[in-house]
């Protein structure tokens, strides 16, 4: 994950224009501009078939994937993961925060990602937000 260049920044600010949408923190790796925003209704800012965010993502001139922000860990948790778990909760031993997320082997590839970005990028969001220092991916069988 590198930090935000100058150019991601422009990104950042004529994605919020062309959407209407905040965007509360972003990320971005390689060629993909991950972006948590402050949206009401995010399926319209997706669109029907995600037509509305490929739209932007032509204009901007990268991939882009947005998630909504929540104030609670498991529920924002549950917007990046995209209704694939099947039980997620925070759990707290000695000081430190792990998340754990129960997902059917079907989708435990889609969870994880390709070379495990998914997770990284849900992992490095819910550190900062949340002080989330892990993610253990459980088989719901």
């Amino acid at each position: 994950m590198k930090p935000l260049d100058t150019q991601t920044i422009r990104d950042i600010v004529q994605f919020e224009k062309l959407s209407n949408c905040q965007v509360f923190d972003s990320i971005f790796d390689e060629d993909t501009l991950y972006l948590v925003v402050r949206s009401q209704n995010i399926y319209n800012l997706i669109g029907k078939d995600g037509e509305n965010i490929k739209r932007i993502s032509g204009q901007v001139g990268k991939s882009l994937k947005v998630f909504q922000h929540s104030n609670d860990p498991v529920r924002f948790a549950g917007n990046m993961l995209q209704r694939r778990a099947k039980k997620i909760e925070v759990q707290e031993t000695d000081g430190a925060k792990i998340l754990k997320v129960w997902v059917l082997p079907k989708d435990k590839r889609l969870v994880i990602g390709r070379k495990g970005n998914n997770i990284k990028i849900m992992g490095e969001f819910l550190k900062r937000h949340f002080q989330i220092t892990g993610i253990d991916i459980v088989d719901s069988r």
